[in-house]
């Protein structure tokens, strides 16, 4: 197994302890969410969520193993839109609400892995600049984006359901 697979695996693995974290602290991150933006969130929405990113992730690493190549931009991809969502969801909001987000703490894992892939994997010329450029890009543009405006701004406005006294 190469390093980039670890590495891959690892982000993997801190997604599971994540979703830990936002089940365990500061009462969740279904009532964090629900009180803070989107009423109506609830655990079966946060439970297929997480169960279509997990299978998602699990197939990202499992073509990267079993094809290499430009395959790498998936887990790429992945890692960078949850690294996104690290900043624009859980440290952005904790720092804005004066409140934790449920799985800050456990985030930062994701941020520690991109920045091995950035130093052995871009560094160490196991992914090259360009594969690196576009699971980055458009990881931030899409998933990043998605993770980031989703549970705080486009579905409570979707749903017409957003607080009034939202800060």
């Amino acid at each position: 197994m190469s390093f980039l697979s670890i590495l891959f695996w690892a982000f993997f693995a801190s997604y599971i302890v994540h979703i830990l974290d936002e089940t365990l602290l500061n009462g969740g991150f279904v009532k964090w969410i629900a009180e803070n933006f989107w009423p109506t969130y609830n655990i079966r929405m946060f439970f297929w969520f997480n169960a279509a990113f997990i299978g998602a992730i699990a197939v990202s690493n499992i073509l990267f193993d079993s094809f290499g190549g430009h395959w790498v931009i998936l887990p790429i991809f992945f890692s960078t839109g949850f690294v996104t969502h690290v900043l624009t969801v859980h440290l952005y909001w904790t720092i804005r609400l004066y409140t934790y987000s449920p799985g800050l703490v456990t985030s930062l894992l994701y941020v520690v892995i991109f920045y091995l892939l950035i130093k052995y994997g871009v560094g160490g010329h196991l992914v090259s600049r360009k594969d690196f450029a576009i699971g980055t890009i458009t990881g931030i543009a899409t998933l990043g984006a998605f993770l980031t405006v989703g549970p705080t701004l486009l579905f409570p406005r979707i749903t017409g359901r957003r607080h009034s006294d939202n800060r």
